[in-house]
């Protein structure tokens, strides 16, 4: 596993989830990430295994490579790595900011109680392409489909994230990145000794509905993971995948799922 030094004068960065804060480090154009709740290196590894085996573009997501974090006091702790993907001219705006630069509040459309599942979804899109002009609904949808696959219980207002060009004027959805709490890594949350079918029914989504199969409803445009690629490069995979291959493998044989897989060429 490569090792990466944290230098002593490195600014530690702390970024919220939904179960605590993760320390952080941008170092050479390099994000750099410490695992927190268990085997978050794991999980980003595979989610961006899977990634690299669908018909999304590499600009469409972020890679991440499993490291060794070395700290000047000489201790050392596991972690991932992935590039920076913002560019130069790029400013990065959360979903969450992105409503509040527009004096409007998220919260409007996801405690909506009269609100279904859809509803909230295309009351969010239609603001989204109010707001920046972009048309979001494959995109959020497959992002939702995926988190369903890969059981992401962080999605949040946050790491939706949205980049404006300041001298086109115009906007992107970012890359899908931030995919660290998933395949059960938290193991606080979902202990090593318990079967990944039982874990599986107590992991919650958002940000629309608790449910995923409510959020994976959503998609439904053409299969997007080709399953013969995938199964290649997790056999030939230098890292050990532990359980997070195991609840793998588990998704991929749930009927549900059927709909995002490719059988045979891309």
């Amino acid at each position: 596993m490569e090792r990466i030094f944290i230098p002593e004068d490195a600014n530690e960065i702390k970024s919220t989830s939904s179960k605590g804060d993760q320390s952080k480090w941008l170092i050479d154009n390099k994000w750099i990430k410490q695992n927190t709740r268990g085997y978050e290196h794991l999980a980003e590894y595979v989610t961006s295994l899977i990634l690299e085996c669908s018909t999304l573009t590499s600009e469409e997501y972020v890679s991440y490579t499993p490291c060794l974090l070395a700290f000047p006091d000489g201790h050392e702790s596991i972690g991932c790595y992935s590039n920076d993907f913002r560019g130069l001219q790029k400013q990065e705006v959360s979903l969450e900011r992105l409503f509040e630069s527009n004096f409007e509040s998220t919260s409007d459309i996801f405690d909506n109680k009269n609100y279904s599942t859809v509803d909230k979804f295309q009351a969010l899109t239609e603001k989204i392409h109010v707001f920046t002009g972009l048309d979001t609904r494959k995109a959020l949808a497959r992002m939702l489909a995926f988190d369903a696959f890969i059981l992401n219980e962080d999605r949040h207002t946050n790491n939706i994230l949205f980049l404006y060009h300041t001298k086109e004027n115009t906007w992107q959805l970012a890359p899908m990145f931030d995919h660290g709490l998933s395949l059960l890594s938290d193991v606080k949350d979902y202990p090593m000794n318990v079967d990944v079918r039982i874990l599986k029914r107590k992991v919650k989504a958002k940000p629309f509905n608790r449910a995923f199969n409510k959020q994976l409803s959503l998609y439904q445009k053409e299969p997007f993971i080709d399953i013969d690629e995938l199964r290649q490069k997790l056999t030939s995979s230098p890292y050990d995948l532990g359980r997070a291959k195991e609840v793998l493998d588990m998704q991929l044989e749930d009927p549900v799922f059927q709909k995002l897989l490719i059988e045979g060429e891309k």
